[in-house]
């Protein structure tokens, strides 16, 4: 009994025998007998019978591209014979020339719309993109105009001024060459910027200004006689003075100048000059009157300021303002007084740049040394230089000057009846009485950063006292 039921319990799990109570009956069939697929799409017209000539419509338009190729690549003449034939199989494979083009042999297409690349054309007329297309372009930011925040943060004042329309196309120029770089348009008109723009443009910081480097400084007269441009540059200087032997007080001798000139040029505008910082050595005659000696020179310096800077006509005119401070040493009479005030003017003028063999470049300077008190001698003076860039190579200047210094008021320092123009101030008793000298000389420009100077300088009218020829060096070291 144990066994028979196992047997059955197997043939109900494996599906052979089902329980009368879980199979009520057989299942009747459901969608019928299955349907065979046709092999051909429906929706196409029916194949033609076999053995019939398919022809094309009449109305097809004209195969863009030529009859079909059957089989090898066929010539001209084999197309145009089988484009009316009956379709039938492949001929043999056989050995053709190379195929021609047919825009060689065969006649032009009839025109209408083909594929093509390029611009569309309506009979042969361009059609415009914009026909064929609508433009449209989406705006990802709202232009100055409309916003808000961006003339909040550009408009700092209401007389704001648009700078200047710059046409990139057009051949850039460097700064220094009247370019649109060179003056750029502030975009405020408060008073501090007026102030900036009327103090100068400043591209590198303490650089000497060189839209003029056709000109070259004054050689002679080099403590008073101001270069009108804004410089930075060391500038070594000797001068070796010979004093006439006929002189009364000093009876002959020599006196000698080594020093150093500093210039600091803030703006292309505003600079600071350091005139005399020097050493003097003063050697009398042996019958002379007055002991000499070696010591430190008085400190002449101030301010200066271009007021015209013209690159289109090469015209410069400055002014500063020069402090005589009496610091030296006693022993060469570099301590008379307190203070002298030299107000000056220097000009500059470049004319005929387009001569064959260069052009030139006049340089006149004036001024007029007050003292503060009654020791310093007080006095008026004028400079005057003119020289030749040599073919206009910037290398090469000969040059001449004039300098002329007149006394007009006496001081009380030492009792003679001389005076010592540029190196000393005695103080002396020389009121209505002036010097003219002449100088001839050049300058050679190294590179623009470094040149050398030398003149001989000589009396043309007036006293001499002190003054038989001077002997001018000096090698300027700039930025």
């Amino acid at each position: 009994m144990r066994r028979s039921a196992w047997v059955l319990l197997a043939a109900v799990v494996t599906g052979s025998v089902s329980p009368a109570a879980a199979q009520p009956g057989p299942l009747a069939p459901v969608g019928g007998p299955p349907q065979a697929q046709p092999d051909y799409d429906p929706n196409l017209p029916p194949e033609p019978p076999l053995g019939t000539v398919v022809r094309p419509p009449a109305d097809r338009p004209p195969n863009v591209l030529g009859p079909p190729v059957m089989g090898s690549p066929v010539g001209p003449a084999d197309r145009d014979s089988q484009a009316d034939a009956p379709w039938a199989a492949p001929a043999p494979q056989r050995t053709t020339p190379p195929v021609v083009p047919a825009s060689a042999t065969s006649p032009a297409a009839p025109s209408g719309r083909r594929a093509a690349l390029g611009a569309p054309v309506t009979a042969g007329t361009p059609v415009s993109a914009h026909r064929v297309e609508p433009a449209s372009r989406t705006s990802y930011a709202s232009t100055d105009a409309d916003d808000a925040v961006n003339d909040l943060l550009t408009q700092r004042s209401p007389r704001r001024r648009p700078a200047p329309a710059v046409d990139r196309d057009s051949e850039a120029r460097p700064v220094g060459a009247g370019g649109p770089d060179d003056h750029p348009e502030r975009s405020s008109g408060k008073f501090g910027d007026k102030i900036g723009e009327a103090l100068g443009s400043c591209t590198e910081w303490f650089k000497s200004d060189h839209a003029f480097d056709g000109f070259i400084s004054p050689v002679t007269n080099p403590l008073l006689f101001e270069d009108p441009r804004a410089l930075t540059e060391l500038r070594p200087i000797f001068m070796y003075q010979k004093i006439p032997g006929n002189q009364p007080d000093f009876q002959g001798g020599s006196a000698y100048y080594y020093g150093v000139q500093a210039r600091l040029a803030v703006t292309d505008r505003l600079s600071f000059t350091f005139n005399k910082l020097a050493g003097i050595t003063l050697s009398p005659g042996s019958a002379s009157l007055y002991d000499g000696g070696t010591g430190f020179a008085e400190l002449w310096l101030g301010p200066k300021y271009t007021f015209i800077r013209n690159e289109d006509t090469g015209t410069l005119l400055a002014g500063g303002l020069q402090f005589q401070v009496p610091i030296g040493s006693s022993s060469v009479y570099q301590n008379t007084g307190n203070l002298s005030i030299v107000p000056y003017v220097t000009y500059g003028q470049n004319f005929g740049r387009d001569f064959k063999f260069g052009g030139f470049n006049t340089l006149i300077g004036t001024g007029y040394s007050y003292s503060t008190d009654s020791v310093r001698s007080d006095y008026y003076y004028l400079s005057a230089h003119l020289d030749m860039d040599v073919m206009n190579k910037h290398k090469f200047y000969p040059l001449v000057e004039l300098n002329w210094l007149y006394y007009t008021n006496n001081g009380t320092g030492l009792p003679t009846g001389n005076e010592g123009r540029d190196l000393f101030n005695l103080g002396g008793q020389a009121k209505n009485s002036g010097l003219l000298t002449g100088a001839f000389g050049a300058r050679y420009k190294i590179t623009e950063s470094a040149q050398l100077g030398a003149a001989f300088e000589f009396p043309l009218a007036g006293p001499r006292n002190m003054f038989q020829y001077r002997v001018t060096l000096d090698f300027i070291l700039r930025y």
